[in-house]
């Protein structure tokens, strides 16, 4: 919703027989997850760290000011009134946790989770002074357990499918200090987790010709359990991505990639979420369709002493966005990772 400015360091260890001949194309754009599978008795450990930066607010696919935001009717009383705050910039830390591990040839295993440190800056409406305000939060996220399952594996053509469920062990009830309470539920962008069981499909394509790869990947997840316990559920999420790869060395490649996010509307609300307050806190302004165009390059080393070590890297700006109702909108992306 969202200019993200993202930072990711990648740790990977897995068992490779020291003869074994690694390409820096053999793993997709830094950003896509669960785009490869391991061998039998592979296994593979991850830390990512992510920086996401949020500015500028959106209605549909125009560009808003925060006093057009504070004049937009909200969610409550009919939608005759208005908001008292505009969401001005907000940033997010997360750390990634990972791991992988093959029991057999057809079958990988994927586990991850994470920790947020986030911060949001709001602005007061003309009437109550105009001054702006932060609200902080932090903890674990929901985490993930994926089967990754390989269909098909020939040099020139590879697919797997993959099957996952995400489990609400990230907090719904953040609060913090704001000029309006001394202890105030946050907006749903300041929450660390979805409070329900959600199932995800992947799809994932790999066809190479010499040193081009193209490679396509679909995921989509659905909520599957009722409204969380604050009464509410987010939509469903479709993604789709579409990349072209290079190897121009056998230690380097690039990527070119085409990425589309969808997600559905939000089902209910949290009473305690005032939503004359901020548009952060109207559950009607939840849900957008997205594409963004990513450069990336993959790196790895061959040398003796460090042989192995990947280092990847891919930047991302938006090429269409619509957002529903008012949110605050991407800007570009950036990851940076390391892989062994």
């Amino acid at each position: 919703m969202i200019i993200l400015l993202i930072i990711i360091i990648t740790i990977n260890f897995k068992s490779l027989s020291a003869d074994e001949k690694i390409f820096a194309d053999s793993h997709g754009p830094i950003s896509i997850m669960g785009d490869h599978v391991h061998k039998q008795n592979e296994y593979m450990f991850s830390y990512r760290f992510m920086k996401m930066d949020m500015k500028n607010l959106f209605q549909g696919n125009n560009k808003i000011s925060k006093v057009h935001s504070m004049s937009s009717p909200n969610g409550a009383s009919n939608s005759s009134g208005t908001y008292m705050n505009a969401p001005d910039s907000m940033s997010m830390d997360m750390h990634m946790f990972g791991a992988m591990y093959a029991p057999s040839d057809y079958l990988t295993l994927m586990l991850m989770g994470s920790y947020h440190n986030k911060e949001m800056t709001l602005q007061r409406m003309p009437m109550a002074g105009g001054k702006k305000f932060d609200v902080n939060s932090s903890g674990f996220g929901d985490m993930r357990l994926t089967f990754l399952s390989k269909i098909q594996d020939k040099k020139e053509w590879k697919n797997h499918v993959g099957l996952g469920v995400s489990i609400p062990t990230g907090s719904i009830n953040k609060r913090d200090v704001t000029p309006m309470s001394s202890d105030a539920r946050l907006g749903y962008t300041m929450q660390n987790g979805t409070g329900t069981y959600d199932t995800f499909l992947l799809l994932n394509n790999l066809n190479e010709f010499g040193k081009l790869k193209v490679g396509e990947q679909f995921l989509f997840k659905l909520p599957v359990s009722r409204k969380n316990d604050n009464g509410y559920k987010y939509g469903e999420d479709i993604g789709f991505n579409l990349w072209v790869s290079y190897r121009f060395f056998q230690y380097l490649s690039g990527s070119l990639r085409i990425n589309y996010q969808y997600k559905g509307e939000m089902k209910g609300f949290d009473n305690e979420m005032n939503k004359r307050m901020s548009p952060a806190m109207d559950s009607k302004n939840q849900g957008f369709n997205k594409v963004n165009l990513g450069l990336g390059f993959n790196f790895i080393n061959d040398n003796t002493y460090f042989k192995n070590n990947r280092l990847a890297a891919e930047f991302l700006i938006p090429i269409y966005r619509d957002y529903n109702g008012i949110q605050m909108a991407d800007s570009f992306s950036f990851v940076l990772g390391w892989q062994y």
